[in-house]
């Protein structure tokens, strides 16, 4: 019996056209994936109309003082949506990491992907401007 690979298809966030086909480009596997994974946590609740708990919120964090609390909050959105919306993906690990001297948090996910054998990691720098 043959054994098909999943593969996972996408169109990339900056839409694009294949200049001999005219087709939409697209992404793959785990450029699908990220891709994914990054609209999931970079995207606040409420922004997506009538799905309200969608979204890691991970902008509206950036302003707030870091402590135990905060850091707690945020690994347990990006747990919780990650576990509902992207179902392709088993979590490793989250850190939230907080980088006072640049006025930045970063979030780096562990994770892996089953059906295709692969662990990847995404790192997530949000800088808080004035």
């Amino acid at each position: 019996m043959l054994k098909v690979k999943q593969q996972y298809t996408d169109l990339p966030f900056f839409f694009s056209r294949n200049s001999f086909t005219g087709d939409m480009n697209t992404v793959n596997d785990l450029a699908a994936i990220r891709q994914a994974i990054k609209n999931i946590l970079l995207t606040n609740n409420g922004e997506r109309s009538f799905d309200y708990p969608f979204g890691g919120s991970l902008y509206s964090s950036i302003f707030e003082n870091v402590n135990m609390e905060l850091i707690m909050l945020i690994q347990s959105r990006i747990s919780t949506n990650l576990r509902t919306y992207e179902r392709r993906v088993e979590l490793n690990d989250i850190r939230v990491i907080d980088n006072p001297k640049e006025n930045a948090i970063s979030v780096i996910v562990d994770y892996s992907i089953p059906d295709l054998s692969i662990n990847d990691v995404i790192a997530i720098n949000l800088v808080r401007t004035r």
